[in-house]
């Protein structure tokens, strides 16, 4: 998986997902489920994820559905966290040119070498990242910006592991219900409703089977280069 910046990439999970952000999105069709991120303080992308899932009315179906949007949101979540990196670093070193995560965290770890000291540990519910002064540094404006990208950077990454350890369990549990669902689905709508509601419905376990394999696929390489990434920020100032 290579990581770039929203200018350069934006991705679908292949699940049918639209992903907005400040500069682009992945087309998809439907008024389905969706949720919506709101942007950080330093050049975080807008997300979005909408899956064609349908609103039936029904709450045990309804509370499906959702559950499904919220996993898509969660591994879309980790993606944008990647993808933004490299921009949120070189926004704080007034870099206008796109490079890649590498790149850009070479050019700051050599601004910032030897001023602060990085401490990267993960905890249950995500990381906890301290950069202080070393003895006797006073840090500028500048250098400061840098830090907080750097901090933000780092815990975001640092933090991936934690929220996405759940999810494949999860996945492989909705694909359960899906299939549990499917067959009680005909005798649930019934009447007007196995004309109007039913075929969403059908339809829309459809789109949760595409969702849950892309997500098995996918959460395995944002979780390897996750790690991989915060391995390269502890050591690079």
């Amino acid at each position: 998986m290579n990581i770039k910046t929203p200018k350069t990439k934006l991705f679908c999970l292949g699940l049918g997902l639209i992903l907005v952000t400040a500069t682009g999105a992945c087309a998809s069709s439907g008024d389905g489920k969706g949720a919506e991120s709101p942007s950080g303080s330093t050049t975080s992308a807008t997300v979005k994820v909408k899956l064609d899932l349908p609103s039936t009315g029904n709450p045990k179906y309804d509370k499906f559905f959702g559950d499904v949007a919220d996993l898509a949101q969660l591994v879309a979540d980790a993606r944008v966290a990647l993808e933004t990196a490299p921009a949120t670093l070189n926004k704080a070193m007034n870099v206008a040119d796109t490079t890649d995560f590498d790149t850009a965290l070479k050019t700051m770890g050599g601004k910032l070498k030897g001023k602060v000291t990085v401490t990267i540990n993960p905890t249950p519910s995500g990381a906890d990242v301290t950069i202080v002064p070393a003895a006797g540094v006073t840090l500028t404006s500048d250098e400061q910006a840098m830090v907080d990208a750097y901090k933000k950077v780092a815990t975001d990454i640092a933090a991936i592991p934690a929220k996405l350890a759940p999810v494949v369990a999860k996945a492989i549990d909705i694909a359960t219900q899906a299939a549990a669902l499917a067959v009680s689905a005909k005798s649930d709508f019934t009447g007007m409703a196995a004309m109007k509601t039913l075929p969403s419905v059908i339809k829309g376990f459809g789109t949760v089977s595409t969702a849950v394999d892309g997500i098995k696929t996918d959460v395995p390489v944002i979780l390897d280069k996750s790690k991989t990434m915060t391995v390269a920020l502890k050591g690079a100032i």
